[in-house]
């Protein structure tokens, strides 16, 4: 009997200590055992939870499915089931559970059901985290090709605008109307720069910042637009590290996220901004996917307004997703920050809730561990030049869209020059190959099907290493852009382009020595 005894307390202590979470309930669904791993798991004491209804562990809104799930999963035998419990402290853990019914001998009623299970929450939210990771890159993506797209057909549309335009007689009422077009037309050209900001293909100028500097310059003019009764507040560090960005896009990060704030606060509020010195460790990096241990700068803004639930945080960064009434707001400005702070190869974090408030906190890479200022490549302004009418010279225009073939011509002929087309790479190496000592400059976009772009300036580049190029692209400067600008093509101009622009260009490259 003593042994008995003995043996029954080695066993309940073994089962007390299993790192297994295990419980059992009764067929009246009464919870009568327990181990530490499960308290552990929940946050409760074995004695909050005895005795009680096994229905109080799960969520309210799935109560009924969980509790369905969980019996189906015994009946079934050792059948995994992905079940979420309560945790003390009001969130939720998720478990992966196998449950099994011990029967009585008397009759063959089921005495006790037991499950174990597995704590698979963290293992759920980097998985979600992996997947929106991933969901953004495509966004960006598909956001990158339409956008790309979309300024080439934005190009013919002020193309024949600005022909009809340089046609028309200065009294013609017609004006009017073709000026409206062109406004239309930057409007919808600045929301395409959003959307190539977002997919990290937009046209920016990196160079070392003073992020203090930079929050002070922006909120002395932005403090005016915020409500007397939100409170501003800025903690800015001292000794802060410089970091490697563009001023502009800087400045719309800042004023996007504090306008962000301020529309959370009709009522009034706290709205705070601080800066610091910060480093990812390897356990932060391994919790948020897409960041990289280091040493950064840190831009936090956050305000105690209406916040956000769980799933609007999860869209917040996408393309058009926005909380706002429709007509206040096109849902690009929390996209726009991402793909800044994506394309500066830093890290941002949302965190909300409502009727809490929501926080922001951008990392920024320290310049110092980035590279530093001499190593930091700038974009120079091109000099304005103005157009002195008939000039003389071969182009060749390369483009697989033959409305801005027609409207290169036109415009280029009404300037004196002979045109030359080709609709891709193939055709352009094929002309140039035969017409090289006529062609003074060729004309060449770069997202083109078939050879592209990128390997046809490489032709033309071996074909004659003093090959005059100039570049244009729906995607305005990117990587690419920069190798072949690197690589000796002599100009650039993004679409849409005003075609007097792109006649300046022409002749700023022709004229150069």
């Amino acid at each position: 009997m003593e042994r008995r005894l003995q043996a029954t307390s080695y066993l309940n202590d073994v089962f007390r200590h299993i790192p297994i979470p295990i419980i059992g309930w009764d067929k009246d669904r009464r919870v009568t055992i327990i181990n530490e791993a499960f308290t552990g798991m929940n946050g409760y004491a074995e004695a909050d939870i005895a005795g009680q209804s096994l229905e109080i562990l799960f969520p309210d809104e799935i109560r009924f499915d969980s509790l369905r799930k969980m019996e189906q999963a015994a009946s079934d035998g050792n059948r995994l089931v992905e079940i979420p419990i309560l945790h003390k402290g009001g969130g939720i853990r998720v478990g992966l559970w196998s449950a099994s019914t011990v029967y009585g001998t008397d009759g063959g009623a089921p005495v006790v059901t037991i499950a174990s299970g597995q704590d698979i929450t963290e293992h759920k939210r980097l998985d979600t985290q992996f997947i929106h990771e991933q969901k953004m890159e495509a966004i960006g993506t598909l956001t990158g090709g339409i956008a790309h797209d979309f300024n080439n057909v934005l190009q013919g549309i002020s193309g024949y605008t600005q022909l009809l335009l340089m046609k028309k007689p200065a009294n013609d009422p017609d004006r009017d109307y073709l000026g409206h077009v062109e406004e239309l037309i930057q409007v919808a050209s600045r929301l395409i720069r959003q959307l190539l900001i977002f997919s990290r293909k937009g046209e920016k100028k990196i160079g070392p910042l003073d992020l203090n500097r930079e929050v002070t310059r922006v909120m002395r003019p932005l403090v005016r637009m915020i409500p007397r009764m939100i409170s501003v507040e800025t903690h800015l560090s001292d000794d802060l590290h410089q970091i490697r960005a563009d001023r502009r896009q800087l400045e719309s990060v800042i004023m996007n996220l504090v306008s962000n704030a301020r529309d959370a606060m009709p009522d009034g509020g706290r709205l705070v901004i601080e800066t610091k010195n910060t480093t990812l460790d390897e356990w932060f990096c391994r919790d948020h996917i897409g960041s990289v241990p280091g040493d950064y700068v840190m831009l936090a803004v956050s305000d105690n307004g209406c916040g956000m639930d769980r799933k609007t945080v999860s869209h917040i960064f996408e393309p058009f997703y926005t909380t706002r009434e429709i007509g206040r707001g096109t849902g690009l400005g929390l996209a726009t920050v991402y793909g800044i702070v994506k394309d500066s190869d830093g890290y941002i974090t949302c965190s909300s809730d409502p009727g809490q408030g929501t926080l922001f906190s951008v990392y920024f890479p320290a310049l110092g561990v980035v590279g530093d200022e001499k190593d930091l490549p700038v974009v120079e302004e091109p000099e304005i030049i103005v157009p002195v009418r008939k000039q003389t010279g071969t182009i060749l225009v390369v483009d697989d869209e033959s409305p801005i073939l027609d409207i290169a011509c036109d415009i280029l002929g009404q300037y004196g020059y002979t045109t030359m087309t080709a609709e891709n790479g193939e055709r352009a190496i094929e002309i140039y190959e035969k017409e090289q000592d006529r062609i003074a400059l060729v004309l060449l976009d770069i997202g083109m099907p078939g050879m592209g772009g990128y390997r046809c300036f490489q032709e033309l580049v071996r074909m004659n290493p003093a090959v005059k190029v100039i570049i244009t692209t729906g995607y305005a400067a990117s990587d690419k852009v920069e190798a072949m600008l690197q690589a000796g093509a002599t100009g650039f101009i993004g679409k849409p382009y005003r075609l007097v622009d792109m006649i300046k260009k022409v002749e700023e490259v022709l004229n150069k020595q």
